[in-house]
């Protein structure tokens, strides 16, 4: 069987108007993930990247890892179907809306809203409001109990990123490598595909993911197997984070 190593793309700037780049700590994330696969002269017959700046500037600092380390890298192939959901936009744009048919959302909202106020901003407070208002709404949004015009609905995003998986592992050569860079909505399907999971433990089990997380999976041409979960064994203690 071939290997496919499914990588959460590195921490992006979560506080930054330009959420689609890496932080500082995220290009850290990233070569240290490119130096350990180097190190392990893991050689890949096909590299492939979501279509977001995040995805594609992770690849592009374990290449040159693998180019430091005198290694060759395929160029990444972009899957388009392999980008994130807009669920986001969901929060930014019609928050007040969905609140209006979801009142149990108020005091989430509530809560992320006063973590943010003020001049002394504790990013880990923010980051946990932001995150259990966030999980709140996509859950809404994978029952398809939301529907907001410019957001894909889950199912017409799961049957995409199903068509990205198959793009990734058909016609590649028996016993092959293939690296591929993505984001939590998508590997949350592809895991989901792997272990037979429904919906809610799906998510629950994508929530975890860590971000340059690395999650090996066994596949042929009608078989995904998930071989190991989330690792960060290649990243300092001090450097890893969830968003």
């Amino acid at each position: 069987m071939s290997t496919l190593y499914l990588v959460r793309h590195a921490q992006a700037s979560f506080f930054e108007d330009d959420y689609d780049q890496l932080s500082e700590r995220g290009c850290e994330q990233a070569r240290q993930l490119g130096k350990a696969l180097a190190a392990r002269r893991i050689q890949f017959d096909s590299v492939i990247t979501g279509p977001a700046k995040r995805h594609r500037d992770t690849a592009a600092w374990t290449a040159q890892a693998y180019q430091t380390a005198g290694l060759p890298f395929p160029e990444p192939l972009v899957i388009d179907e392999l980008d994130e959901h807009g669920a986001d936009v969901i929060l930014r744009q019609s928050l007040d809306a969905i609140i209006g048919e979801h009142p149990h959302l108020q005091a989430l909202a509530e809560n992320y809203r006063r973590s943010r106020e003020g001049d002394n901003h504790d990013r880990n407070a923010i980051q946990k409001h932001f995150q259990r208002l966030f999980e709140a709404v996509t859950k809404l949004w994978v029952a398809d109990k939301i529907v907001v015009a410019g957001v894909e609905p889950y199912a017409q995003f799961h049957a995409r990123v199903c068509r990205g998986l198959k793009k990734t592992t058909s016609n590649q050569p028996r016993g092959s490598h293939v690296l591929a860079f993505s984001s939590v909505g998508p590997m949350t399907v592809i895991l989901q595909q792997s272990l037979g999971l429904e919906h809610e433990a799906a998510l629950q089990l994508g929530w975890r993911l860590r971000n340059c997380t690395v999650n090996q999976f066994l596949f042929s041409d009608n078989r995904l197997t998930l071989d190991s979960f989330n690792s960060v064994a290649h990243l300092e203690d001090d450097i890893v984070t969830y968003r």
